[in-house]
């Protein structure tokens, strides 16, 4: 029902909670829309990547994708599962201190005792028990970008025992989400790496 625009009325409307209440679902509205829209765009970057280099992956319902675009203090790794089409984990993520120390990295390597993170795509290996506890052992499948993720051990780990919020190159997530994660992608699904 339309609502008369003159200051008696719009005094009403402010003054009985009508306008607090639509406001308030138009604001949630829009906020779950703005945050399906993003969630559909990592869910078509991870169905691109699968595409691309599915054929290297045992587990192919599963993807990882990590967007260093986005700042150190936010999320940005998402565990996609293709087969529902939704995101099962959200997770902040270190980069490697010789990425820099900034809270976006600008420098990437795939050279032994660089420090820095790896672009690219990788796949997933076995599971270990190490220095950082449990981890997750990751091969790199781009000559240009990662081929030395072996070589350099760059892994996913917790961030528990870090001495500082950077890594040595790995990817490194809090406590809280690391076993969850590794389980969820161990043996054989795609990590992708990008900013």
């Amino acid at each position: 029902m339309p609502v008369k625009c003159n200051y008696r009325s719009s005094r009403n409307y402010f003054k009985n909670g009508t306008m607090n209440k639509k406001l308030t679902l138009l604001l949630l509205c829009s906020f779950h829309f703005i945050v399906a829209q993003g969630n559909q765009e990592i869910v078509k970057k991870a169905y691109e990547i699968q595409t691309k280099w599915g054929f290297k992956a045992k587990n192919k319902n599963i993807i990882t994708l990590i967007d260093f675009s986005k700042s150190i203090e936010e999320a940005r790794l998402y565990v996609v599962d293709l087969k529902n089409s939704k995101i099962l984990l959200e997770s902040n993520v270190d980069h490697g201190s010789g990425s820099g120390t900034g809270l976006t990295p600008n420098l990437f390597s795939n050279i032994e005792g660089s420090n820095a993170t790896s672009l690219g795509c990788y796949v997933t290996l076995q599971t270990y028990k190490g220095t950082w506890g449990y981890s997750l052992r990751l091969n790199g499948l781009e000559d240009d970008k990662n081929s030395n993720a072996l070589k350099r051990n760059i892994v996913v780990h917790s961030s528990k025992r870090m001495y500082s919020k950077f890594s040595l190159g790995c990817f490194s997530v809090p406590d809280k989400n690391a076993n969850m994660l590794i389980d969820l992608i161990k043996n054989g699904s795609l990590v992708y790496a990008y900013q």
